[in-house]
């Protein structure tokens, strides 16, 4: 019997992360809303946040959380990390144009965005700092003494928790959010999340051609589970295999999905970060079109995703070349990077596009440049 149930959702919809949310709220109370901010500030301007420039009480909470739950399984974690590897071009892609969007349609969650205006301002630097997390927590160096693993997403952690409390108490964002919705950054949406970064991307690699066997999807999700417990939520939203959890994310997207400008302002920023990046114009329905075939039509119609133009047909023949790759390159190596080479050039123009500000470009780790054929 599947564990996901309206019921449930319903009641998790009403949940934020407790253990989180009283580390901000004891931050509140015994010092300012300023002294949130000035945290929040740290937490966004550092990707490792300095030990010194937190008080007690969140060291404490970054020193309690930095562990695993009691059911991961660390090989079956570095398996997950394998396909990554392996993928990791086309998993980076697919999270621009199907996880990301996936999310945007689902209203209410969708509001935090809009609400903060952590993706309509700023888009690039917050569109690129999601990749980098995903980076961050599923190279095979992520949880290796020193790796960003553990750090990066209790960052996350926090950062939804000052968020909730922002837009729950402080003037100047409540009348931003409607108590219908739920808790911001509820514990529906972030099991939805959760499932649309590993779900969603096996799903859209096996629509490009690329098969992927039991064991490696549910490494995929396992590792992401992982993480999931790391940002907080709770076991009980944990999918027991990748069956549950295709089901579970088909009755969240069921749930959640609706057309509103909302959605429609969200994935127009995500375009508007493709077409900049994409020479020309010429080109520029590569990128919506592997969006549009990754939702579907339905989904990426509520989503205001343009229509397919005459790129339709350069996605057929990547599509074909890959299934060509998926059944030759262990017998012809050298066939996998002329074949990904385009998705390779397309994924580091996307990626290494400076952040802005005083942070440095886009971090990503040696063994995945050199995996990539980036250097």
């Amino acid at each position: 019997m599947a564990r996901w149930t309206n019921n449930l959702l319903d009641e998790k919809r009403k949940l934020g992360d407790p253990e989180a949310d009283a580390v901000i709220q004891a931050i509140y109370e015994s010092d300012s809303i300023e002294e949130v901010n000035r945290l929040m500030v740290v937490m966004v301007e550092n990707d490792d946040m300095p030990s010194e420039e937190l008080p007690q009480i969140m060291r404490d909470f970054l020193r309690d959380t930095a562990k695993f739950p009691p059911w991961a399984d660390e090989k079956i974690m570095l398996h997950g990390s394998q396909l990554f590897t392996r993928y990791g071009p086309e998993i980076v892609l697919i999270l621009f144009g199907a996880s990301l969007p996936i999310l945007y349609a689902a209203y209410p969650g969708a509001q935090v965005l809009v609400g903060t205006k952590r993706l309509t301002h700023n888009v690039h630097r917050r569109i690129i700092e999601t990749g980098q997390f995903v980076i961050d927590v599923t190279a095979e160096s992520a949880w290796r003494d020193n790796g960003k693993g553990f750090r990066t997403t209790q960052k996350i952690r926090l950062m939804h928790a000052a968020i909730r409390h922002l837009l729950l108490h402080h003037p100047r964002w409540e009348k931003h959010w409607d108590d219908e919705w739920g808790v911001p950054i509820n514990q529906e949406d972030l099991a939805g999340t959760m499932l649309s970064f590993s779900v969603t991307i096996c799903q859209s690699l096996e629509k490009c051609n690329i098969t992927l066997s039991d064991e490696e999807k549910e490494a995929y999700l396992h590792h992401w589970k992982v993480i999931g417990h790391i940002l907080g939520i709770e076991d009980e939203l944990m999918p027991e295999n990748y069956h549950e959890a295709t089901d579970a994310l088909a009755l969240w997207m069921h749930r959640n999905h609706q057309e509103t400008e909302s959605a429609k302002e969200l994935m127009k920023a995500m375009v508007d970060f493709w077409y900049l990046r994409v020479p020309g114009k010429l080109f520029d329905g590569v990128t919506t079109g592997w969006s549009r075939m990754w939702v579907g039509d339905k989904l990426a119609d509520i989503l205001g995703i343009p229509q397919y133009n005459w790129t339709y047909n350069l996605l057929q023949i990547q599509r074909f070349i890959w299934l060509i790759e998926d059944k030759v390159e262990d017998r012809i190596p050298l066939l996998q990077f002329f074949t990904r080479f385009w998705t390779r050039r397309l994924m580091t123009t996307l990626l290494t596009f400076e952040r802005g500000g005083k942070r440095p470009a886009f971090d990503i780790p040696v063994e995945l440049q050199k995996s990539w054929g980036m250097k």
